[in-house]
C-alpha cells in the first residue's frame, strides 16, 4: 500500500521503523516522536486498521498566520532535504531550478 492510503493516526512500517500517520505528508515515528517527511509513493505495510483516537486529537484543526508560516518554512526545509538526497540517488536528476522557487517564494514575507 502506498503511504497517502493511509488515514491519519493509522500505524505503519516504513524502511523498518514503525510510524504514526499525522498529515498528507507527514509521520511521527514510535519510540522517538520524531516527525518525519514520507513519499507520496513509498510502500508502507499497515500494522493496523484503527485509527488511534489520541493521533486525531494531536492534530491541531486551526492556526494562527505566524503558525501557518512557520509550519510553511519548516515543510520548505524537508522539501529541499528530500528533493537534494532524490538527486542524489537518482544521479543527474535536475532540481536546481525547483529549489529555487522554492526557496524564493515571498509568501512566507507577507502577512494577510
Amino acid at each position: 500500500m502506498r503511504f497517502p492510503q493511509l488515514k491519519i493516526g493509522q500505524r505503519f512500517e516504513y524502511q523498518g521503523k514503525k510510524f504514526t500517520k499525522t498529515g498528507p505528508l507527514t509521520a511521527s515515528e514510535e519510540g522517538t516522536g520524531a516527525s518525519r517527511m514520507i513519499r507520496r509513493s513509498a510502500k508502507v505495510m499497515l500494522l493496523d486498521g484503527t485509527v488511534s483516537e489520541t493521533s486525531l486529537q494531536q492534530v491541531k484543526q486551526s492556526y494562527s498566520w505566524e503558525e501557518v508560516v512557520e509550519l510553511c518554512r519548516e515543510y520548505r526545509s524537508k522539501l529541499t532535504l528530500e528533493l537534494q538526497q532524490i538527486a542524489d540517488e537518482n544521479g543527474s536528476l535536475q532540481i536546481e531550478s525547483l529549489i529555487s522557487i522554492i526557496t524564493d517564494t515571498n509568501v512566507f514575507n507577507s502577512t494577510p
